[in-house]
């Protein structure tokens, strides 16, 4: 009988297959070890390719198929800690390109997708940010890896497969301070991923004047005046005025919408108190802040 196969069970018999096959494999020659007939396994290659997963050398009329460097040494079951060792070292070693079909690897795979954020990419950032902390990296080369990382967090977000859509499911994250960017902009395709509908301002830190609060407010009301449901707020700062700012304008909002507002503020730790006074909830990281969120979606909504 004929067997539909998956992309990620399909890519884990050809990476398998090519693995120790340093002289490559033809197609009918993976098709044999791998037990899935030609036709389909050239589909794949071929898709594979698309992806930067595999490569192929033409030898006379037959294309001999490689691993991509990089792909051969990502494990399956996908251990989240030794992909985020490999994408910083490739990432720091300046192989930009590896890097890239590192985490594309693992996003064709049949992973939980925030857990790529969560354990891969922003522990990549935190990494970047100790060693400039530690003297080991200069400003040039700090801000070309976290434009670098941000590039990622979009890779993420544009090869993400989102669960079933959330019905009056919204959120808004912004930023107010710089080093928080990563992680709000993060946390914005995590809530794609998961179905929300998520809004990613940027960072404001720089905007905030006496009459942003009035300008924030507009903004707000205008994208969710018709909406109903759970909406949230998400304020990430490490500075102390902006994250009042925002936080008081996004508490002032409660009771104006038409849906149930919460407002969440991620910050340090020596900003927790400032936090409190008008946030719902206090995340301690990515993964914390979207488990509150579905809580008080079922809560709520359902």
């Amino acid at each position: 009988m004929y067997r539909r196969y998956t992309l990620d069970e399909v890519k884990r018999k050809i990476v398998d297959a090519l693995q120790n096959a340093g002289t490559g494999l033809s197609g009918i020659e993976l098709a044999d070890k791998t037990g899935i007939n030609r036709m389909t396994i050239t589909k794949y290659l071929d898709v594979m390719h698309a992806m930067g997963l595999v490569k192929k050398k033409k030898t006379g009329s037959v294309n001999v198929w490689f691993l991509e460097t990089g792909v051969a040494d990502i494990e399956f079951p996908i251990n989240y800690i030794q992909v985020q060792q490999k994408l910083i070292s490739a990432v720091l070693a300046g192989e930009e390109d590896q890097a890239r079909r590192i985490l594309l690897s693992v996003l064709n795979s049949n992973v939980d997708q925030v857990k790529v954020l969560s354990d891969v990419v922003l522990p990549a950032v935190n990494t970047i940010g100790e060693l400039y902390a530690r003297g080991r990296l200069d400003k040039t080369e700090r801000t070309f890896l976290l434009n670098l990382m941000a590039e990622f967090v979009d890779l993420v977000k544009f090869n993400s497969h989102t669960t079933a859509q959330k019905m009056n499911a919204h959120v808004l994250l912004v930023a107010g301070s710089e080093d928080k960017v990563h992680l709000a902009k993060s946390a914005a395709v995590a809530f794609q991923i998961l179905g929300w509908d998520s809004i990613y301002i940027g960072n404001v830190e720089d905007q905030i004047d006496p009459f942003f609060d009035i300008d924030f407010q507009r903004y707000v009301s205008r994208t969710w005046g018709n909406s109903h449901g759970l909406m949230i707020i998400c304020i990430f700062s490490s500075s102390e005025g902006s994250l009042r700012f925002l936080s008081s304008t996004a508490k002032a909002m409660k009771g104006r919408l038409k849906g149930e507002l919460r407002i969440a503020s991620s910050t340090t730790s020596e900003l927790q108190a400032v936090a409190e006074e008008n946030s719902d909830y206090i995340p301690k990281d990515l993964l914390s802040l979207t488990e509150w969120a579905e809580r008080e979606y079922n809560t709520i909504v359902k």
